[in-house]
């Protein structure tokens, strides 16, 4: 049996490897769609032989799932974070709506490839990394759909048809943050996080209580 440490090491090496595979898949997704992410691509862009990533995955599918489960996951606890915060603290719906805003572009700034990705269309994925996908989509829509049943009205509530209002709010922010990954210069977040914020409290006035 060999010493701990190395048996430590040789996880910790394994583990930065497959990371390293599933950045070089990452990057191919963002720039060819999922239709440009095969086996081979990526062991090309690595400089090693296709047959050395099956070493670390059985399969095509298998490297797409964890890199889904991967970049998803950093979506799902943004905006668990923001949707939880808003449930427990909802007598300033504005300011909210501000700050996850700011947030989420803050985010999307920092991390664009990952950002890029979660914009990727699904096409050309296996069916069931897409399945994995809408899975995680439609976390996000509930995680959204729950804060807005959490706001007082008239800005939430039974009245409030909280699915359309959660995928009207999920569609703004992905628009937005296209703005900020195509142009940074000319849209950075601050930017846009401004003029939707004014846009949003000018709604707001408006709203009939």
């Amino acid at each position: 049996m060999p010493p701990t440490g190395r048996t430590g090491h040789g996880r910790s090496a394994q583990r930065e490897r497959r990371e390293q595979i599933l950045d070089a898949a990452l990057d191919l997704v963002v720039a060819q769609g999922f239709p440009g992410c095969t086996m081979q691509s990526i062991a090309r862009s690595l400089g090693v032989t296709r047959p050395a990533l099956y070493e670390y995955y059985r399969d095509h599918e298998q490297l797409l799932a964890d890199l889904v489960a991967r970049e998803h996951q950093k979506t799902v606890e943004l905006v668990v974070r923001c949707t939880t915060a808003a449930a427990a603290d909802n007598e300033d719906p504005e300011g909210l709506f501000v700050a996850f805003l700011r947030e989420y572009l803050d985010s999307v700034a920092a991390a664009p490839r990952t950002w890029r990705f979660m914009l990727t269309s699904p096409l050309g994925a296996p069916l069931q990394v897409r399945d994995d996908i809408d899975a995680l989509r439609r976390l996000v829509l509930e995680q959204v759909r729950f804060a807005v049943r959490s706001l007082p009205e008239p800005y939430g509530g039974a009245e409030v048809d909280a699915e359309m209002a959660a995928l009207s709010i999920i569609a703004g922010a992905e628009s937005a943050a296209r703005l900020v990954l195509e142009d940074p210069e000319r849209f950075p977040p601050e930017r846009v996080a401004t003029v939707i914020s004014t846009l949003a409290r000018q709604v707001a006035r408006a709203w009939p209580r």
